[in-house]
């Protein structure tokens, strides 16, 4: 049961695959370029066309499976359509639909998946990122690149608190569910059960933090100004064939989209 939720969860897993290997800051620079072609993209399919070769890396280079790319994206995805449903009413333009006393347009709905693949191929590239890289290593080559230790070691604490937070809500729903609380009422009952998932994450976040302070005191980090570190990390250049096929094929979008 454990190993099934850490499978599901945001969580650095080593499959052996072409990912894993990859360089870490070249993951990192591939999500920029994504993320920046996505906001230059003026047309539904560049996005969906994004959407779909994200998903096959994941999925081929990756070796992440189906099941775990859809139960950790399903809340970014739910947030997405709703996004692009606002924009459906939102976005002024010819009105093709009428909803009482809201009103469909054509330009909401070519605006609107626009904004729901920004938002979700981002997250998705973002989420291939930390299951494929190890924490550690991407701490390690951003000190290599010249960011002070200190600012690394913020970063591989962000992504290492991300999979606790997942499991705490876990823990906290299923505390909810034994004790008669169940998710499945209505939309009221569930925000206030959502509001206490934020109470109690933002608690015990504010005491991992309070925690981890105090240890690293203990420890005196950052009295150095460098460090050394067990498992050292070279860059591949051929790892950048990756942000080399993004960025054909982002500018390769950006060309059919003018042309059409």
């Amino acid at each position: 049961m454990a190993d099934n939720q850490e499978q599901q969860g945001l969580v650095y897993t080593n499959r052996n695959s072409l990912m894993n290997r990859l360089y870490p800051l070249v993951k990192l620079a591939w999500v920029f370029v994504i993320a920046i072609g996505l906001f230059i993209y003026k047309s539904p399919i560049s996005g969906a066309v994004m959407f779909v070769s994200v998903l096959l890396l994941a999925m081929l280079a990756g070796k992440i499976p189906f099941r775990q790319i859809l139960g950790s994206s399903k809340i970014i995805l739910m947030l997405g359509i709703l996004l692009m449903v606002f924009h459906f009413f939102a976005d002024p333009g010819e009105p093709l639909l009428k909803l009482g006393p809201l009103t469909i347009t054509d330009n909401g709905l070519y605006q609107g998946p626009i904004f729901f693949f920004r938002l979700s191929v981002v997250v998705l590239a973002s989420f291939v990122l930390i299951w494929t890289t190890d924490t550690r290593d991407l701490m390690v080559s951003l000190t290599k690149v010249g960011v002070p230790y200190r600012g690394a070691f913020a970063v591989f604490l962000a992504l290492r608190f991300l999979p606790l937070i997942q499991r705490e809500v876990d823990a906290v729903r299923a505390a909810h569910s034994i004790r008669g609380k169940s998710t499945s009422s209505g939309l009221g009952h569930r925000f206030k059960l959502w509001q206490r998932y934020i109470f109690t994450i933002l608690i015990n976040g504010l005491r991992k933090a309070e925690t981890t302070a105090t240890s690293l005191e203990c420890r005196a980090f950052g009295l150095y100004p460098t460090r050394t570190y067990v498992k050292d990390i070279h860059f591949n250049p051929w790892d950048l064939v990756l942000i080399v096929v993004t960025v054909v094929l982002s500018t390769g979008l950006i060309i059919i989209e003018k042309v059409i």
